[in-house]
């Protein structure tokens, strides 16, 4: 790999991870009022995904010593998402429901934005054929 594309692959990451963090820092605007930021909202993104990740692997490795069902995955999603809720909780200073709603919105939000960015992309697309 050159630095070239090394730098390119840096540069998509970060403009992917901003992209990302745009929906749950809307849905984290409008739950707390106006109260959270986009530096909130990255941080919970970048660390949700990890802690989301360390807890589910963890979770199914452990519960896989039980039972070799399909519970481990389950319960880890079910924890998994359960620290996404305390990180957000924690993040934007609000409570449980609150929390909920911000990662319910900022779910609703996302293919919000992806729909009407496919639907702008399709229109491009067709302009460019004609």
């Amino acid at each position: 790999m050159d630095i070239v594309t090394i730098i390119l692959a840096i540069v998509i990451l970060i403009i992917g991870w901003i992209l990302i963090s745009i929906p749950l820092y809307l849905a984290a605007r409008i739950i707390t009022h106006g109260k959270a930021t986009l530096g909130a909202a990255m941080l919970g993104t970048l660390l949700g995904s990890i802690v989301f990740g360390v807890v589910y692997w963890a979770t199914t490795y452990l519960t896989s010593f039980f039972t070799q069902s399909v519970w481990g995955l389950v319960l880890g999603a079910i924890f998994g998402f359960l620290t996404f809720l305390a990180l957000f909780k924690a993040l934007f200073k609000v409570g449980w429901l609150a929390a909920f709603a911000i990662a319910v919105l900022a779910v609703i939000l996302a293919i919000v934005i992806v729909l009407i960015l496919g639907v702008i992309l399709v229109a491009i697309g067709i302009a460019f054929l004609a």
